[in-house]
């Protein structure tokens, strides 16, 4: 009867030993799976020069984003974006300046970025953003957090599009996700939903 009665004991000791473990686990697991709620997008990504498949979590913070011909890259510094946009322009224009006459033929001929508020461009209403123009605040014309189509500009610069007003890319009261979508010129892309910036953009301009 002692036996039985330890063996029981010893049992529920295990079971009790196994569930706080299980517990201490998921405590632990917890943090790691919150840094990874972040946006999916339903393409591949090149994140920080690693290619990732489609529905990759990628963190849930301030992120750049350049779009070229459908290859989708993250940057999670605006500075190394920056470089990159950089080398890319001049790799396209070469070292003399930016010319419109050594731009590739675009998908977008025109000199100047049109946005609507619907996918595939079914909306009646559009805006145009020209070189030398931006909107800081896209609020100012009823068009924030809207955009959900972009034909970008057949100029080397790319189109930006930031998720909150001011192009700011960095946390506070007034702009508590920061990201920026930049569109290689002459590029058209006919449902932001893909890249997870449907109805995201507060300001936008060229860079």
């Amino acid at each position: 009867m002692k036996i039985r009665t330890a063996l029981a004991l010893a049992g529920s000791l295990l079971m009790a030993t196994s569930l706080f473990a299980q517990k201490s686990d998921d405590s632990t697991a917890g943090p790691r799976d919150k840094e990874l709620r972040g946006r999916a997008l339903s393409v591949p990504v090149i994140f920080d020069g690693v290619q990732v498949p489609a529905g990759y979590r990628l963190p849930d913070h301030s992120l750049t984003f350049v779009l070229e011909h459908g290859v989708v890259h993250a940057f999670t510094s605006p500075a190394v974006a920056d470089e990159y946009v950089r080398q890319q322009i001049e790799a396209r224009t070469g070292k003399g300046g930016l010319s419109t006459n050594s731009y590739p033929v675009c998908d977008w001929p025109q000199e100047y970025s049109l946005f609507n508020k619907n996918a595939y461009f079914t909306g009646s209403a559009n805006i145009t953003l020209s070189y030398g123009s931006e909107y800081t605040e896209l609020d100012s014309i009823s068009w924030n957090n809207s955009i959900s189509a972009v034909k970008a500009a057949c100029l080397p610069y790319y189109t930006a599009l930031y998720s909150c007003r001011n192009f700011q890319m960095y946390v506070s009261g007034n702009c508590a996700d920061p990201d920026r979508l930049l569109i290689q010129g002459g590029d058209i892309y006919y449902d932001l939903n893909s890249f997870s910036f449907n109805n995201q953009t507060s300001s936008i301009r060229f860079e």
